[in-house]
């Protein structure tokens, strides 16, 4: 019997979706561990999941101040 690893398909609309959930909730002011969050992602979604993260959470950073 021959087992084949399932490798689980992310689009960039759920990375966009998770990236900028995790954003709101770290301009919330709650602590996040992105270590954690990205703990079990290969290198690629990692570096995309992440990239995503810091433009999201800059955005929000910005409206903050300029309201």
């Amino acid at each position: 019997m021959q087992l084949v690893s399932e490798k689980c398909v992310v689009s960039s609309q759920d990375f966009e979706f998770l990236a900028f959930s995790f954003a709101q909730m770290r301009s919330q002011g709650r602590h996040l561990c992105t270590e954690a969050i990205t703990g079990n992602m290969d290198d690629d979604c990692k570096m995309l999941f992440l990239q995503r993260y810091d433009h999201h959470l800059e955005q929000l950073q910005e409206s903050l101040v300029t309201v």
